[in-house]
């Protein structure tokens, strides 16, 4: 065995050699350093996470055990005068989803996909189209943990296939509580209740422009719902209320534990109409029981209150509350109508108004002075000037209610030159009156979309053929044509109810309305809205002439067919020529009862013929559902 000399001594390892100071010293700053970034590091990651983005995942973290749920206001009911439900709000469901909740389209791209692919089936719609929901409430501002509606009145079958699987739609899919509008009148006044839907871009973009003007004007949200037309649009404002919403907490499968809070939702205001159902129906059973397109309307000549709004053909509000698919199959059937049943012809459609005119012509030779009531002109079925303008029949003489009863136009040709130069005073003096009962502009009835008909005088035919010279001149052919409501005298039904109003109260125009009053949801009248009236510009006595002569019209002229025994009605029927069909417009307007009115009525028939036989009839029914027969009454009894 060999030992080592204790004179030499062991040398340490290279790694541990202590005469390399520096070396050592350079390692431990080198650790030191990089621990030193390490550090600095977490701090501006615990940095980012805390201040830079604290917020975010606060939301986040409370919308993983949070859930906000829309609670949408009752919209308000709309009564008849007599209280009758026109318009209400049903429960429903609505599935939304919370765009936060997703998977994300970035990193879990495909699981996200199966989520909207298992619900598009589910819905039976496309992915892209619950994509577009999405992209479009993005778009217009909406909080990513909102949810968005997808789909609206889903029926209780579908309801339940989703929850059935709920596991594969994981948390962003949500059943939500919604309402529906609902019509339990059906197409009985549908032009008048309108109907709603989903706001548009266009619809938002008014809303901005009227928010940038009124910063207290009620903010449209990416799918509230609106009025698109009818009463619903014109006081959307009244009936939408305000939404609330509720807010609970949930565990990891979104099923809630308990109720965190709410915001109360505040419904909107109950509308009362001064529409009346049963006449409003009457008026529209006889309406189609003629077979033709047209309208009725009926007015209260003491205060302008619309007692009856009808056009044919009509449609059923409601289908607008339909699953998608179902309502795609109806609307389609209803656009592609030739009788085109989303007009309302009450107010939207102008037509010449024929010989229902002579009651504003009859007024304006009277007030004038150009004829007195004793005045007579002879009638052998036609009048030549320039070219032959006929009558309808031989009358012989005839005075002022004579003309009316028989509907001479002759009668109304002749007075109608007294006026004044028929190229220009005459013709002018005539529309103007014509304009006093309110003819040529809108009434201003409370529905969007009304035409404002037309009132021609030679200004006007200079101002639209400025660029045509040959075409500018008025000739006293277009005042005899005007004088019996032809030519380019043009007015709607809603119209010519209002003139004859003005004439069954004795000469005061009121603004036709609907809105009765408004009440709370307790049924308390809060509001009474006042409406305007003036003064048509006609002496009483000479409105009374006007008067006489429509009564002589029901009890030994053209108007028969409403002479009932038991109630006095004055009328006026007319037959407009219509260049496009062969068959002109049945025109029959009338009032009751004579002595002190409390109905007036105007009546359309389109391309039907006469209107004592195709327009009276469905004034008939109307007089009939309000005057009923007291015999028939007491046989009953």
């Amino acid at each position: 065995m060999t030992y080592s000399s204790p004179s030499q001594k062991p040398q340490p390892d290279s790694g541990w050699n202590i005469q390399q100071p520096r070396r050592i010293r350079r390692r431990v700053w080198a650790v030191m350093v990089f621990l030193f970034f390490c550090f600095v590091g977490l701090l501006a990651r615990l940095w980012f996470l805390q201040v830079v983005h604290g917020e975010d995942y606060l939301a986040q973290a409370q919308h993983n055990r949070m859930r906000k749920v829309p609670l949408p206001a009752p919209r308000g009911l709309i009564l008849d005068r007599n209280g009758k439900v026109l318009a209400t709000s049903i429960a429903s469901h609505s599935v939304a989803v919370v765009p936060a909740a997703l998977p994300s389209a970035k990193s879990e791209k495909e699981k996200r996909a199966n989520v909207l692919s298992s619900l598009a089936f589910l819905l039976d719609i496309s992915t892209d189209e619950i994509q577009q929901k999405l992209d479009d409430a993005q778009q217009q501002g909406a909080n990513s943990y909102d949810p968005v509606r997808i789909a609206f009145n889903v029926p209780l079958a579908t309801i339940v296939h989703i929850e059935e699987n709920k596991s594969r739609l994981g948390p962003a899919v949500l059943i939500t509580n919604d309402l529906q509008r609902d019509y339990p009148q059906g197409s009985s006044a549908a032009h008048v209740m309108g109907h709603i839907g989903l706001v548009t871009q266009e619809d938002l973009k008014r809303n901005r422009a009227e928010l940038a003007e009124d910063p207290s004007a009620f903010r449209l949200g990416y799918d509230d719902k609106i009025g698109k037309n009818g009463i619903e649009k014109y006081y959307d404002s009244l009936l939408r209320g305000q939404d609330g919403s509720a807010l609970y907490e949930v565990d990891a499968h979104s099923r809630p534990i308990r109720r965190m809070g709410e915001v109360a939702e505040k419904p909107g205001a109950t509308l009362q109409l001064s529409l009346d159902d049963k006449l409003q129906k009457a008026a529209e059973k006889a309406l189609a029981d003629s077979g033709h397109t047209g309208a009725a309307v009926a007015i209260d000549p003491r205060n302008g209150e619309i007692l009856v709004l009808a056009s044919y053909p009509t449609y059923d509000p409601n289908i607008f509350s339909l699953p998608r698919k179902e309502f795609n199959a109806k609307y389609r059937r209803l656009a592609k109508n030739k009788q085109h049943p989303f007009i309302d012809r009450a107010i939207n459609s102008r037509f010449p108004p024929g010989s229902t005119f002579k009651m504003v012509t009859a007024a304006a030779v009277l007030q004038k002075g150009a004829v007195t009531p004793s005045t007579v002109f002879n009638c052998s079925g036609g009048m030549r000037l320039g070219r032959f303008f006929g009558c309808w029949a031989t009358h012989g003489n005839e005075n002022l209610v004579g003309a009316i009863k028989d509907s001479c136009d002759v009668y109304f040709y002749s007075a109608a030159l007294r006026l004044g130069d028929p190229e220009s005073s005459g013709p002018t003096y005539l529309a103007q009156i014509a304009r006093q009962f309110g003819l040529g502009t809108e009434t201003g009835v409370d529905l969007p979309g009304e035409s404002s008909g037309l009132i021609p005088d030679p200004a006007w035919r200079r101002r639209i053929n400025a660029d045509r010279p040959d075409l500018a001149h008025w000739y006293p052919g277009n005042t005899l044509n005007m004088s019996i409501g032809q030519g380019d005298v043009l007015a709607t039904p809603l119209q010519m109810a209002n003139v004859t109003a003005t004439v069954a109260n004795g000469g005061t125009w009121w603004k036709p309305h609907l809105l009765k009053n408004l009440q709370d949801k307790n049924g308390k009248v809060t509001q009474t809205p006042r409406y305007t009236s003036h003064s048509a510009g006609i002496d009483p006595q000479n409105i009374e002439w006007v008067r006489r002569g429509m009564r002589a019209t029901v009890t030994s002229g053209t108007g028969r067919v409403v002479d009932f025994p038991w109630l006095q009605v004055a009328g006026k029927t007319g037959s407009a020529e219509d260049v496009h069909h062969d068959l002109p417009h049945a025109w029959f307007v009338c009032f009751a009862p004579y002595k002190n009115p409390t109905i007036a009525i105007a009546v359309i028939i389109e391309n039907a013929g006469h209107g004592a036989s195709n327009a009276a009839p469905v004034a008939k029914a109307i007089l009939e559902a309000m005057y009923p027969d007291p015999g028939k009454k007491k046989a009953v009894d």
